[in-house]
């Protein structure tokens, strides 16, 4: 039985509806930038840094649920709750991955912007 404090469980859903309120948030932004400019497209860096925000996002949505699903239900020794610990290690690391491409993709695209500015 996974025994966990009441203070881990409040975070878990209180950053589960900030990445909720985040995801929305940044589909909400790329509604309202289509519907301004519907012709003008982003740059690839911008789109990119745009999906390392979603992926990060919807990837710690993911932990959550198969967090919360192991606390909320007795999976112990069934093959569900196994799957239940696998997406949940997976979708951390992910998240964590994510997380540490985010400020690279920002240092990289920065040089490269330096390096096409005219001296």
């Amino acid at each position: 039985m996974l025994v966990v404090s009441q203070w881990s469980v409040v975070m878990l859903v209180v950053s589960a509806i900030a990445a909720l309120i985040g995801l929305s948030w940044l589909l909400h932004e790329a509604q309202q930038q289509s519907k301004q400019h519907p012709l003008q497209g982003c740059s690839p860096q911008q789109a990119y840094g745009e999906t390392l925000w979603r992926m990060i996002f919807v990837y710690w949505l993911v932990y959550c649920g198969a967090t919360g699903l192991q606390i909320a239900v007795p999976l112990e020794g069934t093959d569900l709750g196994q799957m239940c610990k696998i997406t949940a290690l997976l979708a951390f690391l992910l998240t964590f991955s994510s997380l540490l491409c985010l400020p690279m993709h920002y240092w990289q695209s920065r040089q490269r912007q330096q390096q096409q500015q005219p001296n």
